[in-house]
């Protein structure tokens, strides 16, 4: 994924990359199949550096939505502490695919983030997550890029 070689490789590369949508595509157990909607696919191709693949469905698509809405209160949450500089609309948007990424692909952090949102559309409100392990371990995964850029 694009984040751990810019933070670790050579720093020959100046900008944050965008993890593929292969990276956040990952199989959920109790999928039927049903293919993404247009609305969901147009979402996800601003998210990430790639079109989605042809085979993307409904839940994949929704857990990645899901990430995304969990990671923007994440990300608003370090970006406010002080001495935290915004980081440039490409380079959040970078390191928000990122993080995604990161919860997409662990079981437990997509269940939860995918709970949360759930509950969220049933009750129509925004509200955050609340700040546990998941929480934690999202903070844990950004703060050495958002420390770099």
């Amino acid at each position: 994924m694009g984040l751990f070689s810019w933070l670790f490789g050579s720093g020959a590369k100046t900008q944050l990359g965008r993890p593929l949508i292969s990276d956040i595509a990952v199989s959920i157990p109790g999928d039927d199949g049903t293919p993404a909607t247009k609305n969901q696919i147009d979402a996800i191709e601003r998210t990430t550096c790639e079109p989605p693949l042809g085979n993307l469905t409904y839940q994949q698509a929704a857990a990645i939505m899901s990430a995304r809405s969990y990671s923007k209160f994440v990300m608003d949450d370090v970006l406010s502490e002080p001495g935290v500089g915004h980081p440039r609309r490409p380079d959040y948007l970078a390191l928000q695919a990122n993080l995604i990424a990161f919860i997409v692909r662990d079981p437990q952090a997509r269940a939860y983030v995918c709970k949360w949102s759930d509950r969220n559309f049933e009750s129509g409100d925004e509200r955050p997550p609340p700040k546990n392990a998941h929480w934690q371990q999202a903070i844990a995964f950004i703060t050495p890029a958002i420390a770099k850029l």
